[in-house]
């Protein structure tokens, strides 16, 4: 145990025991002798040990019990409206960028898409015709033997159909996308951590149907009380386990919240590190945060420090006796 004192010599001693008189009666000298060796035991003087304590130069830390959770996490949803056909991604699988996860009327946005390429084709069919009949027209109007109205017209019938085969082509676009959407795919590789949807159901554009945990990395999270503010500025990383057994890892400190909330008197400290597979967020994590610059402390035994009240030792200084009040620092 850590006190923030100055060297000192502590004086660690035994409680005395409450001694206890014991009457006595008349002529029983058994008795009497009892308790004259329990008034004698009482109060005989106690030994004494000096404690000469430790001085340390260290860098301060707390521990305190965090959380695990992703790195990030992506809402995944239909940009189509329809039913789900199928759903082929389940809760805990690992799935690559472009993994198709669902699949939305399919059929139906096929359909769209064979309409939209049978109208670009009739779109380009009549303005081949419309272009024959002006070449025609223009030929018939060099000779003359056509008025320059019936060329316009022409003209006009050959830009009517041009702008057709331009519509065509948007709607064809827009049927190939929307197809390319009737299927829900992952954006980037990562775990599923929720499925919000079964085969049958009706998909609305922007309603959540999984939970994608992206990435191989994990978020290390623990509030810390505001006390510990100064002491863990400039602080880049700190280590942490999960259970009893785990070995010792090191994350590194992603943000530190600016801000104490005023409620618990205490600020979020967040760090990153890599999942190796046996880490899962939702799952309890004992960090330890050490602070970066090295301080100065006195280190005794606990049994050195009587803590009934305020924590106290008895110190000897120029040969007199005396209690002093201590702050209790980190135990180990």
């Amino acid at each position: 145990m850590k006190t923030p004192q100055r060297l000192f010599q502590i004086v660690f001693l035994l409680s005395f025991g409450a001694g206890a008189l014991l009457g006595c009666h008349g002529g029983e000298t058994d008795d009497r002798a009892a308790a004259e060796q329990i008034v004698e035991t009482a109060l005989a003087p106690r030994e004494v040990r000096l404690v000469m304590p430790e001085i340390r130069d260290e860098n301060p830390g707390v521990q305190l019990v965090g959380e695990i959770r992703a790195f990030d996490t992506v809402t995944m949803s239909s940009e189509i409206a329809g039913k789900v056909d199928k759903v082929f991604a389940e809760v805990g699988d690992r799935v690559a960028a472009g993994t198709a996860l669902a699949e939305v009327d399919r059929e139906t946005y096929m359909i769209y898409l064979q309409q939209a390429e049978a109208n670009l084709a009739a779109a380009d069919a009549d303005q081949a015709l419309a272009g024959k009949e002006l070449e025609r027209k223009r030929d018939l109007r060099s000779d003359e033997t056509i008025s320059q109205a019936a060329l316009d017209q022409a003209m006009a019938g050959h830009d009517l159909a041009t702008a057709h085969v331009a519509a065509a082509n948007a709607a064809l676009r827009l049927a190939r996308r929307n197809y390319d959407r009737s299927v829900v795919r992952a954006p980037a590789a990562g775990a599923i951590t929720q499925r919000h949807v079964v085969a049958g159901q009706w998909a609305e554009v922007g309603v959540g149907l999984f939970e994608l945990a992206i990435g191989n990395k994990i978020k290390v999270s623990a509030r810390v009380p505001a006390a510990w503010a100064p002491k863990l500025a400039g602080l880049e990383q700190f280590t942490f386990s999960i259970g009893v057994a785990d070995t010792t890892r090191t994350a590194r400190v992603y943000s530190m919240q600016p801000v104490v909330e005023e409620a618990s008197r205490s600020f979020e400290i967040v760090g990153t590190a890599v999942n190796d597979g046996s880490m899962k967020p939702g799952m309890f994590a004992n960090l330890t945060f050490e602070s970066p610059t090295v301080e100065r402390s006195v280190w005794l035994p606990a049994s050195a420090v009587a803590t009934s009240d305020l924590p106290q030792v008895l110190m000897v200084e120029n040969d007199a006796v005396s209690f002093r009040t201590v702050q209790i620092g980190r135990r180990v």
